[in-house]
């Protein structure tokens, strides 16, 4: 079954310490005139031959950065907006943390620590609403939690 990818959903947190992930009253939805959210996941990998194989390459994962992307139109009157353009000038990696959690459309749950990026809050032509966008970075793999099945 298809599903649309406003059910996939993005929250996100103020950070503090990687030990004190936010109660889940403390999780401010980005979706606000968020109009795209996609996966820009890249994988550093390298291709190699061992004398143990048959003389051809293999491609070898070497990481993974997860990555989303998001674009819209800027309200700084909404918490997540707020919280993120607020983000926007900090030059320290430290400071650009934040929480970031994912509900999958088949009910897993991704949570992490990531770092706020090429946050963009206003701009654009004068014609125009503001523009709101920038990307998520998790700083390691996050914790994934399968959905309960449903009985």
């Amino acid at each position: 079954m298809r599903k649309k990818n406003a059910k996939r959903l993005h929250y996100i947190a103020p950070y503090t310490s990687d030990d004190a992930q936010p109660a889940e009253d403390g999780w401010l939805p980005l979706a606000h005139f968020i109009q795209t959210i996609e996966d820009d996941t890249k994988e550093d990998t390298d291709d190699q031959g061992f004398y143990d194989g048959d003389g051809n390459t293999e491609t070898v994962l070497n990481g993974r950065s997860e990555v989303w992307n998001f674009s819209g139109f800027y309200d700084p009157e909404d918490p997540a907006q707020e919280l993120l353009a607020g983000l926007r000038r900090k030059t320290n990696d430290d400071e650009r943390k934040i929480w970031h959690k994912i509900v999958e459309t088949n009910g897993d749950t991704v949570i992490g620590v990531a770092k706020a990026m090429e946050i963009k809050a206003g701009g654009g032509d004068a014609t125009d609403y503001e523009d709101f966008e920038g990307h998520l970075d998790f700083v390691q793999a996050p914790k994934v939690t399968p959905a309960v099945p449903k009985s």
